[in-house]
């Protein structure tokens, strides 16, 4: 392909404006930027909030959050609204003073937001992708390169700490120019080689990043001087804006980094609140502070943020509705009607934003044979999933994972699994399982959709003679069980991505963590792969990656369940608060920079 061919595809898939509904299109479909245009052109406008439509994407280490146990949990956090009381309830009687005088007229400046966590997180490493809940305070705390954004119900992925970016024409070097007089919390000044170093600690084996692979293809990382920054590439490479934009390459300190630094015990970013090391209880709060010298001036409005972790589904969400908290993260879809029927609170939610599956590992027994794999996939109910665990509020997944209208989507895989018990008992004799066998289901009762969903598979499985025993771990020890593959096969929920339908590699590829993790190894998909996120021509790129969904439908390395959506909710007098759309619903927390809360 000619040179300026390439440029020309390269910025229509780097493009960074789009409008709310092609972002949420896209976001939705994992379709790649470079496809998403002309295929959206086509679409009608639809707006439609169920997931009937959605097509889920995929974000393996946002785990989709919820998972928690109630063996080994750091429970409810019952004793946490005693810890908040010695801050008082949520209020705003913080000083205006301080107030920036750009700020609009109709806003309240000041106050303290509290912040209701789904669960404790598990580390604090701005690299380490370990659920949503543990990516607010990392995301609050640190900036990006390129950021997803959300301003007055308009999507857009623009800079954040780089002011442009050029692109040449081979797509090989991607030059940043930065922001000046950016300063991190500990008063060090960013320059280009924070970023330097910020790559290459993510694409360091020794730290176990959750962006490791998606940083490979960068070669070279050139600083000629302190607010330019150049990036040199072994192949185009699609998606790369969008990994840079990703919440697991949050910019980190150099001199922080090569000082001994430990981010995962010490919080030193440049994003719109500092962390509170010393009213840091871990169980009980998270203490965030307004960042006088914020770079996106004039923000943030509040002079502070509590995240509080609350395990218990039924008290977090009780503690949003008598005003003990502000905003309760992911809320429960049997709780949906009762948040909409209520006047003092708001549901901030969007089209399908994730989906279930269940993750093997293909290490153990009987889970290294596709064989077996394949057959399970007619052993689940999936409706009985969506109603059980999701009142409703979801679509069965029958096919591949790119759903129609978006690229890598193919028709033909649409109703490959079904279900059929029988069907799976045949597959299973034929793998030479005739009796079935026995097995251990590692779930969490932290999240009613986790062990909802666990117990509908524990029975369809038993129904065909399957000996499995569930297993419900604390949130904590699922990620690490999951870390250090010490697992048979799991129930998994997952965030849908960025968009780009290399989300697929995130998933699947042996150099990706999630890839790692399930112990799936399979050197044709991982070829594919690779080849696929190279491309840069839109139709080429559909047709590869509909080939590879072929494959994953054979290989089955994960058995694709449902869809569901994702929500939050807030208080009525919560202002500025953004519900990004699609799968980049773990970036919401991202518009707490916009927040405000009105006192009367």
């Amino acid at each position: 392909m000619p040179d300026n061919d390439i440029q020309r595809n390269l910025a229509q898939i780097n493009q960074t404006m789009f409008s709310r509904r092609k972002a949420l299109k896209m976001t939705l479909g994992l379709a790649g930027v470079a496809a998403a245009m002309p295929l959206l052109a086509a679409c009608e406008d639809d707006d439609d909030d169920t997931a009937d439509d959605a097509a889920p994407a995929v974000d393996p280490d946002d785990d989709d959050e919820p998972e928690t146990d109630d063996s080994e949990v750091d429970e409810p956090a019952d004793d946490a609204d005693e810890e908040v009381d010695d801050d008082e309830e949520p209020t705003d009687d913080a000083d205006d003073d301080d107030a920036e005088a750009d700020a609009p007229d109709d806003v309240q400046v000041g106050g303290e937001l509290i912040y209701g966590l789904s669960a404790d997180p598990p580390n604090l490493d701005p690299h380490s992708g370990t659920g949503a809940a543990a990516s607010v305070p990392k995301q609050l705390c640190y900036s990006t390169i390129w950021r997803h954004w959300v301003e007055d119900g308009e999507y857009d992925m623009e800079p954040d700490l780089a002011t442009d970016v050029d692109i040449s024409d081979d797509g090989l070097e991607y030059t940043f120019s930065l922001r000046d007089n950016v300063m991190f919390h500990d008063g060090t000044p960013f320059t280009s080689n924070d970023v330097r170093a910020t790559i290459e600690r993510i694409q360091d084996p020794g730290v176990g990043a959750s962006n490791q692979g998606q940083m490979s293809p960068i070669t070279d990382i050139d600083a000629p001087d302190d607010h330019t920054v150049v990036l040199t590439l072994d192949s185009p490479t699609a998606p790369m804006l969008n990994y840079l934009a990703n919440q697991d390459s949050l910019i980190v300190s150099a001199d922080f980094i090569e000082d001994g630094g430990d981010p995962n015990t010490e919080v030193i970013g440049t994003g719109p609140f500092t962390f509170d090391h010393e009213e840091y209880e871990p169980g009980v709060r998270l203490v965030l502070h307004k960042y006088e010298d914020y770079h996106h001036e004039g923000r943030p409005y509040l002079d502070r943020v509590t995240l509080v972790p609350y395990a218990d589904e039924d008290t977090r969400i009780n503690a949003v509705f008598g005003g003990d908290i502000h905003i309760a993260e992911y809320t429960e879809w049997r709780d949906y009607d009762q948040v909409r029927e209520n006047p003092d609170v708001e549901l901030q939610s969007g089209d399908a934003a994730a989906f279930m599956d269940i993750i093997y590992n293909c290490a153990e027994e009987p889970f290294d044979d596709p064989a077996v794999r394949y057959a399970l996939g007619f052993a689940i109910d999936r409706e009985a999933v969506v109603n059980v665990a999701f009142f409703g509020e979801g679509s069965p997944i029958t096919g591949g994972l790119i759903q129609e209208g978006f690229m890598g989507h193919n028709p033909d895989l649409e109703g490959t699994f079904r279900y059929d018990p029988e069907h799976a008992q045949e597959l299973l004799a034929e793998a030479g399982y005739p009796d079935g066998f026995s097995c251990t289901l590692m779930s969490t009762s932290q999240y009613g959709m986790h062990q909802g969903t666990a117990e509908v598979v524990q029975g369809n499985l038993q129904d065909i003679g399957i000996d499995c025993e569930l297993a419900l771990f604390d949130w904590s020890t699922v990620v690490e069980r999951w870390e250090q593959a010490e697992y048979q096969f799991r129930i998994h929920g997952r965030g849908t991505g960025e968009g780009d339908p290399d989300v697929l590699a995130d998933l699947y590829h042996s150099n990706r963590p999630a890839g790692q993790r399930s112990n799936c190894s399979y050197p044709e998909l991982d070829e594919m792969l690779d080849e696929a996120s190279q491309m840069v021509d839109p139709d080429e790129r559909d047709a590869k990656y509909q080939e590879i969904q072929e494959l994953l439908m054979e290989l089955q390395i994960t058995t694709l369940i449902s869809t569901r959506v994702q929500s939050e909710t807030t208080r009525a007098n919560v202002h500025g608060y953004e519900h990004f759309p699609g799968g980049l619903f773990s970036y919401s927390c991202n518009s707490i920079e916009k927040v405000w809360i009105e006192e009367a």
